[in-house]
C-alpha cells in the first residue's frame, strides 16, 4: 500500500471545514465574477450581448475573449432598461441587481423576454438564482477572500478547470488583521489587478476552504441590521427608492447630490470607494448613469460592524450637510 495522503509535519492553518452557501450541480466555481461572464457567454453560445451602460469596464473582457459583440443599454431611475425590451436566440442580456437592492418583480419581468438572461448578482449574494437564468455571483464582494465566483443553472454543464493558486496574493488580509487597512491597501489593489490580465479558472482552494468556515446566516443578519438602521436616518434624503423587500445588499447606496460627501467620509476614515468613473465618458451627461457615477455614496454596512459603527457614519455624514 502506498500513502498519498500527507500525515504529520507543521501546523497549518486552522479553519472550519463546513459548507459553501452555494453548493450541488448547478453551481460552477470560478476565479472571478468576470470568469462567470465569460462561461455563461460561452455555454449560451451567443454572438452579441447587451450590457448596461453603469459598469465596471473589466466587465468587457469576457466577451472580448470570446469574440462576442457587445451593445450598451441605458436605464431609467428604477433601473430597468430603457431600449431592450428582448433578444434573439443568438443573443444574451446582462441585468445588474446593483446594490443587492433589485426589485425581484422587475427583474423576474425582464428576464421573460431574453432567452439567454444572465443576473449579475455579484452585489447581492444572498438572492436566491432566478430560474432558468445564468446567475453570477462574487464571494469576494462580501467576504474575506482573494478569489472566487459562482456560475449557477440547472443542468449547467461543469467543465473541469485549473485551478487559480491565492495564497500567493492573500497577505492582505492577513496584513489588514495585524496593521490596518492602509497599511494592507497596496497589497489588496495588487490582488484586484492580477484579474486585469484575464484568465478565466477554478475556484482556489484555499477560498474554498474559507467559504466552507463561513456562518452565513449571521452575517447576513448583520448586513440587513446595519442596512435598515442606515436606511431610517437617511430614507428622506435619499434618491433611490428603497421601499420593496431584497436580500442582505452589499452596501447602502446613498444617492445625494452633494459634490464632496464621499471625500469627507474617507478623511474621517470612513473608506467608501468610487464607483465608475469611467462611464461619465461613454454616457450622455444627463443620463441616469452620469447622475449615479457622480453622487452615487456606498456606504459600508457589513458583518464587521455594529450599530455603534453605523453611529458613527451617520455622524459624518451629518457634520458633512450642516457645513
Amino acid at each position: 500500500m502506498t500513502n498519498q495522503k500527507e500525515i504529520g509535519g507543521y501546523m497549518e492553518l486552522e479553519l472550519p471545514a463546513g459548507k459553501e452557501y452555494y453548493e450541488g450541480p448547478s453551481v460552477m466555481r470560478l476565479n472571478t465574477g468576470r470568469a462567470c461572464i465569460y462561461y455563461a457567454l460561452k455555454k449560451a453560445n451567443v454572438k452579441k450581448v447587451y450590457l448596461p451602460h453603469y459598469l465596471c469596464t473589466s466587465m468587457f473582457q469576457a466577451p472580448k475573449a470570446l469574440g462576442i459583440d457587445v451593445e450598451l443599454y441605458y436605464m431609467d431611475e428604477q433601473f430597468r432598461p430603457k431600449e431592450i425590451h428582448s433578444t434573439s436566440k443568438d443573443e444574451a442580456f446582462l441585468y445588474i441587481n446593483y446594490f443587492g437592492t433589485g426589485k425581484k418583480e422587475d427583474i423576474n419581468e425582464i428576464s421573460q423576454n431574453h432567452e439567454h438572461f444572465l443576473l449579475d448578482n455579484t452585489q447581492s449574494f444572498y438572492s436566491p438564482p432566478l430560474e432558468k437564468a445564468y446567475n453570477l455571483y462574487s464571494p469576494r464582494k462580501f467576504f474575506g477572500v482573494s478569489d472566487g465566483g459562482y456560475l449557477i443553472k440547472e443542468n449547467i454543464d461543469i467543465e473541469d478547470l485549473p485551478e487559480d493558486i491565492s495564497y500567493k496574493h492573500a497577505s492582505h488580509l492577513f496584513k489588514r488583521i495585524e496593521e490596518g487597512a492602509n497599511s494592507a491597501y497596496k497589497e489588496n489593489m495588487d490582488n484586484e489587478n492580477r484579474f486585469d490580465d484575464f484568465k478565466a479558472m477554478g475556484m482556489s482552494k484555499l477560498t474554498r476552504r474559507i467559504l466552507q468556515g463561513i456562518d452565513y446566516e449571521k452575517v447576513k443578519i448583520k448586513r440587513e441590521r446595519n442596512f435598515y438602521y442606515l436606511h431610517q436616518r437617511l430614507k428622506d434624503i435619499n434618491g433611490i427608492d428603497l421601499s420593496h423587500r431584497f436580500e442582505s445588499p452589499m452596501i447602502y447606496p446613498l444617492l445625494i447630490e452633494k459634490k464632496g460627501l464621499r471625500e469627507y467620509l474617507v478623511s474621517n476614515r470612513i473608506y467608501v470607494p468610487t464607483w465608475w468613473n469611467d462611464v461619465l465618458k461613454r454616457v450622455k451627461s444627463e443620463s441616469f448613469e452620469a447622475y449615479l457615477s457622480s453622487y452615487l455614496v456606498p456606504l459600508p454596512i457589513d458583518q464587521r460592524y455594529s450599530r455603534d459603527d453605523m453611529d458613527i457614519v451617520l455622524g459624518v455624514i451629518d457634520d458633512f450637510l450642516r457645513k
